[in-house]
C-alpha cells in the first residue's frame, strides 16, 4: 500500500515577471561581493537579455535586483533562463545566476555556479524563511565569466507536497510519490542501526524528502545528484536510502572521502551490488587486480578504479576495522582523515589513527581475506 496524503494546491500568484524586453522597473545595482580595490563587474540590459561579464582582474562583483514583498508568502516558484561561461572553479557558495535575498539574510540561488544553458526556463522552489517580510531577487555573477539571463518569474505558488510523521522521519514527497509500509519499516530497521552505530543523539529526527527524478530534486535542493544530507535532513530519488542516512548522522564525525565513507556504508550494508565485499576483493588480491589503500585514499582514484573494486575493497576494509579494531577505529579515520586534504597528509592521518604504518595495515588486512 503506498501512504499518501492529499491536498488541493493553490494556485500561482505572481510576485515578479521580468523579460528584460525594456528598461527593467525598480531594480537598482548595488555591490554584492568585493575582494580588493579594483575594477568592477559589467553589465548591460540589451537585446531582451542581461548580461554580465567580469575578468580574473575583477574585485567588485555587482549584483543587479528588484525588492519584492512577502507579505502571507511562504513558498516561491522562481523560473529563469540562464547562459554561463567561463566560471570553471567557482568557490563553493558563489553565484552565478539568479538568487533571492531574503530580509533575515539567507541567500538562495537559483542553481549552482558551473558552465550550463538552459534552453528553456529552469525552475527553482524555496520555502521563504520564517519571519521574512521582503526579499531582493536579482541577477548575480560573482566569479570571472559571462552570465547572460532572460525571462525571470517568481511566484507564489505552493508545491503539491505531502508529509506524514513516523518515528524518527518525517517524510515529504511530491503527488502521488508515497511510501509502502515496508519502506518505511525498513527504514526504521536501518535508522536504529546507523544510531546505534554513530551514537546519534535519540531526539535527533529526520526530515526524509523523496524526488521523482534528478530535475525535481535539483528544482528542491539546488543540486542534481542521487541525494543530499544534512544535519537534519535528506533529501532522495529513493524510498531507502542508506547512503543518505548515513551522510547525515555521521555529519558529526567528518568528512572522510570515499574509501571511508564509502566503505562505511558497504559495511552497514553488508553487501556492494549483490557481491560479498571480503570475498570479492579476496578474488582481486589474488589475481593481482587489486587496488591499494594509499590509492583509494584519494577521491579522484577512487573515482577512476571499476566501482566493483573500489567500493568492495573500501567495504571490506572497513569491516576488517571494525572486527579487529572496533567502531572507535572507524570514527578516528573518519576525523583525522579529510576528503579537501592532500593524499599526503590523508595518508599520515590514517597511520595516526590507527597506530601503524599503513603497509602494515594493508599486508594485515590483506592476511585476513
Amino acid at each position: 500500500m503506498i501512504i499518501a496524503f492529499f491536498a488541493a494546491q493553490a494556485l500561482a500568484l505572481p510576485l515578479l515577471v521580468e523579460r528584460f524586453d525594456s528598461a527593467p522597473v525598480g531594480w537598482k545595482e548595488r555591490v554584492a561581493s568585493q575582494t580588493g580595490g579594483g575594477p568592477s563587474s559589467k553589465y548591460s540590459v540589451a537585446d531582451g537579455v542581461i548580461s554580465f561579464t567580469a575578468t580574473p582582474q575583477t574585485k567588485k562583483f555587482l549584483a543587479f535586483g528588484k525588492r519584492v514583498d512577502l507579505k502571507g508568502v511562504e513558498w516561491l516558484d522562481v523560473t529563469a533562463k540562464l547562459t554561463a561561461t567561463g566560471v570553471e572553479g567557482a568557490a563553493p557558495g558563489v553565484v552565478c545566476g539568479v538568487f533571492m535575498r531574503f530580509d533575515t539574510g539567507q541567500v538562495v540561488a537559483t542553481r549552482d555556479c558551473a558552465p550550463r544553458k538552459d534552453e528553456a526556463p529552469h525552475r527553482r522552489h524555496v520555502v521563504v524563511p520564517a519571519g521574512a517580510r521582503d526579499m531582493e531577487v536579482g541577477v548575480w555573477l560573482g566569479t570571472p565569466g559571462t552570465l547572460v539571463v532572460d525571462d525571470i518569474v517568481v511566484e507564489s505558488a505552493p508545491p503539491d507536497l505531502k508529509a506524514v510523521g513516523r518515528g524518527r522521519f518525517q517524510y515529504h514527497w511530491l503527488g502521488n510519490d508515497g511510501f509502502r509500509e515496508e519502506q518505511l519499516e525498513a527504514n526504521d530497521t536501518r535508522f536504529a542501526e546507523l544510531a546505534a552505530f554513530f551514537g546519534t543523539p535519540t531526539s535527533l529526527k529526520l526530515d526524509y524528502w523523496k524526488y521523482a527524478d534528478a530535475p525535481t530534486m535539483e528544482a528542491f535542493t539546488g543540486d542534481m545528484r542521487s541525494y543530499v544530507a544534512t544535519d537534519t535532513a535528506v533529501h532522495s530519488l529513493l524510498r531507502t536510502d542508506v547512503r543518505a542516512m548515513m551522510a547525515a548522522l555521521s555529519r558529526g564525525w567528518g568528512n572522510p572521502g570515499p574509501l571511508f565513507f564509502e566503505g562505511l556504508a558497504v559495511h552497514l550494508a553488508g553487501d556492494w551490488d549483490g557481491r560479498d565485499p571480503r570475498l570479492s576483493t579476496r578474488q582481486a588480491v589474488n589475481a593481482g587486480t587489486a587496488s591499494t589503500l594509499a590509492a583509494l585514499l584519494d577521491p579522484a582514484k577512487f573515482a577512476a578504479e571499476p566501482p566493483e573494486r573500489a567500493y568492495t575493497y573500501a567495504g571490506a576494509f572497513v569491516s576488517w576495522l571494525v572486527a579487529n579494531k572496533g567502531g572507535d577505529s572507524v570514527k578516528a579515520c573518519f576525523g583525522g582523515v579529510s576528503v579537501s586534504a592532500t593524499p599526503a597528509a590523508n595518508l599520515a592521518a590514517l597511520e595516526r589513527a590507527l597506530g601503524a604504518p599503513l603497509s602494515k595495515i594493508e599486508a594485515d588486512f590483506r592476511a585476513s581475506l
